[in-house]
């Protein structure tokens, strides 16, 4: 082959090449390369499927656990970014998983009664749910059940405050026992939530977290993905907890509960058998920001 036909054959090579390329980009028929939008502090989408507000938060560290105690001994974490229920699942939110054949009504509970059903609190956290159910209903929602790490660092931020509004208690900024109690002898009658049981959720706004999330003090203790066990003492990241144990995990107290002992500190866990179902505790959802 000449030399001029080598030539020639290039020239009709690279015209092809250039072709190609302005043609892939006409259209929108070619792939795009481009990253996902970035989501920021303060960010919220609706999930589809049960219509929950989610609130974004960041990746980022924090120290996790208690100074004063072995076993929640404080550890560094870090964790990738996720989206968490702005409030706990509701009634409304979990009938929907009831019509769906999904979830089971909660119609009766080991302590307590449920509200589940009731006209009036439609609007209230679901409660007298176990362990198992509440992933249930966060796996049919699109998502799963937080680790301890997960809800820890959305109620106590890259500050690690001691509650989700800062460092102080302040019976106004959650559902606790006052004065409103029906339990005389652990109410604390030194405030006024308006509530003698569960509330509304999102009635406290003024005791949202960081990442904007309310209710993750007093209302209802929720369930997280974990086996209970001792923290480690080194760094982690994206803990999920022992592999196995025999209790899983509460955060964040009730309606029953009142501050002594830290009941409602944000950095309290309570160990609790997974087929319990009484009528302090409830749940909410997360989804990893990839997801």
């Amino acid at each position: 082959m000449s030399a001029r036909t080598l030539g020639a054959s290039a020239c009709v090579l690279a015209s092809l090449i250039v072709f190609l390329a302005i043609l892939s980009g006409c259209g929108g028929a070619a792939p795009s390369s481009a990253p996902p939008a970035a989501y920021s502090l303060g960010d919220t989408q609706i999930r589809p499927r049960d219509e929950m507000t989610m609130v974004y938060v960041p990746g980022g560290e924090f120290r996790m656990g208690k100074t004063w105690s072995l076993e929640d001994r404080v550890h560094t974490v870090a964790l990738d970014g996720f989206w968490i229920d702005r409030t706990e699942v509701t009634n409304s939110h979990y009938g929907r998983c009831v019509a769906a054949g999904a979830c089971r009504a909660p119609a009766t509970c080991s302590w307590g009664e449920p509200t589940y059903g009731d006209a009036s609190k439609v609007d209230h956290p679901v409660i007298c749910v176990p362990w198992q159910a509440a992933g249930d209903y966060c796996r049919w929602a699109g998502g799963r059940l937080p680790t301890e790490a997960e809800w820890e660092y959305a109620a106590r931020g890259p500050d690690s405050a001691v509650y989700p509004w800062g460092d102080e208690f302040d019976g106004t900024r959650l559902n606790s026992c006052d004065v409103n109690c029906p339990h005389d002898d652990q109410k604390s009658t030194g405030y006024d939530d308006g509530q003698a049981q569960t509330a509304p959720v999102g009635s406290y706004p003024s005791g949202a977290s960081w990442c904007g999330a309310l209710d993750l003090a007093g209302n209802v203790w929720e369930w997280v993905a974990d086996w209970h066990g001792p923290y480690p003492l080194t760094r982690q990241a994206n803990p999920t907890g022992p592999d196995s144990g025999s209790e899983r995990l509460i955060r964040g107290g009730s309606w029953f509960d009142y501050n002594e002992y830290g009941f409602l500190r944000a950095d309290n866990r309570h160990p609790f058998d997974p087929r319990a179902d009484n009528y302090t505790t409830g749940f909410r959802c997360v989804v990893p920001a990839d997801e």
